[in-house]
């Protein structure tokens, strides 16, 4: 006897197909780009914020500026803010940087597949099944 459960539905049917991918929007790659790169960039800050009040808090900040004062500055001190304000400035240029460049990636990939025809894929299409419900009668 086999213990494997009996399905009262059959397995939708798999049929292999192949596709050609020709060309790719550069507004959609610009627009899920743009998102992308702003999320990362938000992740970002917040993590930042998060460790510096955590190395702030143990006392990691303060050994790190003792530890520059032993090689000759006459004063070290990190200025919080100041670093806040310019990582965020440079986080925007490089949302704006990593935006642009997908845009221009997806440009090419496109002036590259006039030539040469597109990027053949192969993919897997289900059989779609719609299983009609019957209406309970004394619902009515």
């Amino acid at each position: 006897m086999s213990s494997s459960p009996v399905s009262s539905t059959p397995k939708p049917r798999v049929r292999r197909v192949s596709r050609v991918i020709r060309d790719i929007d550069p507004w959609s790659v610009f627009k899920v780009g743009l998102a992308f790169h702003l999320v990362c960039y938000f992740v970002a800050l917040i993590s930042l914020v998060l460790l510096w009040n955590v190395a702030q808090s143990t006392g990691t900040l303060d050994n790190v500026e003792n530890f520059l004062e032993s090689f000759g500055w006459q004063t070290f001190k990190f200025d919080g803010s100041q670093l806040f304000a310019n990582l965020s400035i440079l986080g925007l240029f490089g949302v704006i940087l990593g935006t642009g460049l997908w845009v221009l990636l997806a440009t090419i990939f496109n002036l590259i597949t006039d030539l040469v025809g597109g990027v053949r894929v192969t993919v897997l299409e289900e059989e779609v099944r719609i299983i009609a419900v019957e209406a309970d009668e004394t619902a009515q």
